[in-house]
């Protein structure tokens, strides 16, 4: 089997995680639910914080169990999600909670990569009003509201505390919202975006101890939503007594150990157990998993896992330890999803094994670096997230964020790397909705001081890469 080998972006966020289910009763209280639709044919908007929010693309997709996922964005990382089960005309409670599947998500785009969520656990709310959904014409028109929270971080990303030791949060007022005759996809795949039924392959192996005592599985399910721009699998495991263990893998993981966090905007590696008899959802705190084998391409997924579960919100004392946890699992496999680098260096192959795919923000602008080594060599690609397919010039260094820059090193931590100038990208492929680009590019390695004359020509460059 092929491996995938990226590396995981772990970006600390906070809200609470709750399992799987549907409520479409309405918020009563906090909004007029009868707010006037000033959409446009085609148009999404929202008022934030009192300013126009005009998404410049939208998007939205109804799964076959009625999972509806609307999402307007703007250039920079800035976006709107909204998510509603058993979707219809009505009106929709967006205070996400344990029982109650439906939220609204807002990305400012800033260096602070958790969403603005409506979850009830964060003292958000909301209400969605679907008054057209149109299965003929495939299109959707409605109003919406919310209040997000998230935690505020410091400078170093980290959650600001307050004297109780609790994270600090901050909100935001979405207002106005109205979207007019949207076009949606039919999603048959049955995972409604990580809702819904899920695969239930008779393959699948799930297996933990819980304080000790097994936990044997009476219903297994795999979800694979995707959560902003994140692909990730979530699996759900529940036994006879009613208990629940879940765990959210990002699909950017590869073969090896990686730590678990105990707080996720839902892009994180996480786990989670509830009683069934209305405790409260205990996190890793801490948890490892070790995944023995992640094939994209065959959609197979083999790992060991165990994990200490407390309350991320301090409202329990509860603690649940979780060991000899093992799982298979298989997922639907996305052809061709193996990454792949190669070029030329004066001439000579560089064909790296090690490749490694990344996503950041640089000034409010999302970027996808490329990371390859061959033995002492390091070649890399950084570009915005954004990027389109067709021909770009590249730069010497990100200055804005938006810029397309490659190096090599030909003696990583050695020598000094030689930055493209002049040089040429080509996205030939970018498949947003599976997470795959595919390019070629070629570039003139320089000094970017101009100390040192020497020149290596980068040529014949391609590559195809999955995100994380």
């Amino acid at each position: 089997m092929k491996k995938m080998n990226l590396l995981k972006g772990v970006f600390l966020a906070f809200i609470a995680f709750q399992f799987l289910s549907c409520n479409t009763e309405p918020l009563t209280g906090e909004f007029v639910e009868e707010e006037q639709n000033t959409a446009e044919e085609g148009q999404f908007r929202a008022l934030i914080e009192g300013e126009d929010y005009i998404a410049t693309s939208v998007s939205a997709t109804l799964s076959e169990d009625n999972r509806l996922m609307i999402t307007g964005a703007k250039s920079g990382g800035e976006s709107i999600s909204l998510f509603a089960s058993n979707a219809g005309v009505g009106s929709f409670d967006l205070s996400y909670t344990y029982s109650n599947n439906n939220i609204a998500k807002y990305y400012d785009g800033s260096s602070n990569l958790q969403p603005y969520t409506s979850a009830d656990s964060l003292a958000g709310y909301g209400l969605l009003n679907i008054d057209v959904l149109d299965l003929t014409a495939q299109t959707v028109t409605g109003t919406f509201s919310f209040v997000g929270m998230r935690a505020k971080l410091d400078g170093d990303g980290n959650p600001i505390l307050d004297n109780n030791g609790d994270p600090v949060l901050e909100q935001v007022s979405v207002t106005s919202g109205a979207f007019n005759e949207i076009p949606f996809e039919l999603d048959e795949t049955g995972t409604g975006g990580g809702d819904g039924n899920g695969n239930t392959n008779p393959n699948n192996e799930f297996f933990a101890k819980v304080d000790g005592f097994d936990f044997i599985a009476d219903s297994l399910r795999v979800y694979e939503p995707m959560v902003g721009d994140v692909h990730m699998i979530n699996i759900e495991a529940k036994n006879g007594a009613g208990e629940s263990l879940r765990i959210d893998i990002p699909r950017s993981l590869g073969v090896g150990t990686h730590n678990m966090v105990q707080i996720s905007d839902g892009t994180n590696l996480i786990a989670l157990y509830n009683d069934g008899m209305g405790g409260e959802n205990l996190t890793s705190n801490p948890g490892t998993i070790t995944i023995t084998e992640f094939d994209l391409e065959e959609g197979i997924l083999e790992a060991t896992f165990s994990f200490t579960g407390t309350d991320p919100l301090n409202q329990s004392q509860d603690t649940v330890e979780v060991t000899d946890g093992s799982l298979v699992i298989y997922f639907e496999g996305v052809p061709g999803a193996t990454n792949y680098f190669r070029a030329n260096v004066d001439s000579a192959a560089y064909e790296p094994t090690d490749i490694v795919v990344s996503t950041d923000v640089f000034n409010q602008y999302p970027t996808i670096t490329i990371t390859t080594m061959l033995d002492d060599q390091e070649m890399v690609l950084t570009f915005p997230a954004t990027i389109t397919e067709g021909s770009h010039e590249m730069t010497t260094e990100v200055v804005e964020g938006n810029e397309i820059v490659g190096s090599y090193t030909p003696i990583f931590g050695t020598s000094i790397s030689y930055v493209s100038n002049p040089g040429t990208l080509i996205i030939t492929n970018y498949d947003f909705n599976n997470g795959i680009i595919e390019g070629t590019f070629n570039f003139t390695a320089v000094d970017a001081t101009g100390q040192d004359p020497t020149v290596y020509q980068i040529s014949s460059g391609e590559f195809l890469a999955v995100l994380p």
